[in-house]
């Protein structure tokens, strides 16, 4: 009888060392992806707020000044939004869609009094949202 109990505590400590190990390998927190947001606002505007989250992760909010840049990373597959306020005006868009970025390495989002424009190459800007006034 002590045999079969000394077989169960090694299963069991076998079983906890695969779960440990599994989830301590740093696989389900591989970056897959970068979101760049730059504040390209007209001087004198003052910061702006952000905000970027997806289903599981939120990186809350954060003050964006004029000419500088928030990063954040894309942990999972799935879609991360972006909100930014300033002044009376607000924007929301998709900054990561797995289907439309899943195989870069950095997204780049430039937000101007026109509009907020999406890149890959840092350099070609498309304008994907619009602001809204309240």
């Amino acid at each position: 009888m002590g045999g079969g109990n000394g077989h169960v505590l090694v299963f069991l400590v076998s079983v906890f060392f695969f779960i440990i190990s599994s989830s301590v390998d740093g696989s389900q927190y591989k970056q897959l992806s970068t979101i760049h947001v730059r504040n390209s606002m007209a001087k004198g505007s003052g910061p702006m707020q952000i905000r970027c989250k997806s289903r599981y992760t939120d990186y809350g909010m954060q003050q964006l000044g004029e000419g500088t840049e928030y990063r954040c990373g894309v942990r999972e597959k799935a879609v991360y939004y972006c909100m930014g306020m300033t002044g009376r005006r607000i924007a929301s868009w998709h900054a990561f869609q797995p289907r439309r970025d899943g195989n870069r390495k950095a997204v780049f989002w430039l937000v101007k009094e026109n509009g907020i424009f999406l890149s890959w190459d840092n350099s070609t800007w498309v304008r994907k949202s619009d602001w809204e006034t309240d």
